[in-house]
């Protein structure tokens, strides 16, 4: 019997484990009771002998169901071992001295080899004892086992839900923002609008087949980014600085998508539309280290711009992403200054 075998085995109902289990239990008395007694055979059992064995497998279930039903629950399990201990080995003595009663009842006073009858007899309830410990043991880790898959599988799905209903909020935001700006370029007959329609195209065929992977290389979002960065430069006044800047060459590496746009919207929407002289936006990816992904990006503040730790929309959405997809593995800062906002975002990806 192969263990996966074994396993469902267990899975099956308790009675049919029970009489399993005494089944066994009686052959493996009776082989106990050959080996103890050497005149004993099949064709000289009796009534008497019979009635004997038989109580005595009843007071064996008894000292295994008090070990099963009582001992392991109120003191084993409850870390109380001494106590525990000392009940168990009550609970065998109960065993020995009820047997001898019926076995000084049933055979008219002590058999021959009484002293090796009582050793076996202890022996042989320590040994159903233990077994039917270690069974039980196995039996509730497989039932253990089981319900922390399905609270796995459940916590899983609901994960998936989740996070396919904030990209389902994510596309449509930045949609709308996109073609709010070909709009404001449309008005105006600009010649940038037609770049932008182009460079709109690559960033939604992205987000619309792309994205739903579950990871993404880091260089198709770089792409992706710089595509977008693209894209609100031709629409941002010429006085805007940006820059974007990549370090290192791990573009291979795999990190959940749409990740960062949130955060590039957020320094374009509130850095790139101030009045400030000299507004600028610094973007920075490192890719230099082993076991994870950092990125920077600021933006000259918006001095009529009132700062608010949780973010908007966008921020929200980002942080919740992370919570999801990197528990205990990211680091997220966001800070202000009287002229500056940043966001330091850190990804472990080992």
């Amino acid at each position: 019997m192969n263990f996966s075998r074994l396993l469902d085995n267990f899975r099956k109902p308790v009675v049919f484990q029970q009489i399993f289990f005494w089944l066994i239990s009686i052959v493996l008395f009776t082989v106990v009771l050959v080996y103890t007694r050497g005149d004993f055979s099949l064709s000289t059992l009796d009534f008497g002998m019979a009635m004997n064995i038989l109580i005595t497998i009843v007071f064996l279930a008894i000292s295994v169901y008090i070990n099963l039903l009582w001992l392991i629950p109120a003191f084993f399990n409850r870390r109380r071992f001494v106590l525990f201990g000392v009940l168990e080995v009550a609970n065998i003595l109960l065993f020995v001295l009820l047997n001898y009663i019926v076995t000084y009842f049933y055979e008219g006073g002590y058999p021959a080899n009484f002293t090796t009858e009582l050793i076996a007899e202890f022996i042989l309830v320590l040994i159903f004892l233990i077994v039917s410990t270690l069974l039980k043991v196995m039996r509730d880790s497989i039932a253990l086992h089981d319900v922390e898959l399905r609270m796995k599988e459940v916590e899983r799905r609901k994960i998936e839900a989740e996070l396919r209903a904030l990209k389902a909020q994510v596309n449509p935001h930045f949609l709308f923002n996109t073609l709010n700006s070909l709009y404001a370029l449309s008005l105006d007959r600009s010649e940038k609008a037609a770049d932008l329609v182009l460079k709109l195209s690559d960033l939604m065929r992205y987000v619309i087949y792309e994205s739903n992977e579950e990871m993404a290389p880091v260089g198709k979002q770089l792409e992706f980014l710089q595509n977008y960065v693209h894209l609100e430069r031709l629409r941002s006044d010429e006085s805007l600085d940006i820059r974007f800047e990549v370090k290192g060459d791990r573009k291979e590496v795999k990190i959940a998508p749409l990740l960062y746009l949130a955060f590039v919207e957020n320094a374009f929407k509130h850095g790139a539309r101030n009045r400030n002289d000299q507004p600028y936006i610094r973007i920075l990816f490192n890719l230099e280290m082993d076991d994870r992904v950092f990125f920077v990006i600021e933006n000259r503040k918006d001095p009529y711009h009132v700062f608010n730790p949780e973010g908007g929309f966008g921020l929200t959405n980002a942080r919740r992403h992370l919570e999801l997809l990197y528990p205990g593995r990211h680091r997220l800062d966001i800070t202000e200054t009287s002229d500056e906002y940043r966001v330091e975002l850190t990804i472990f990806t080992v």
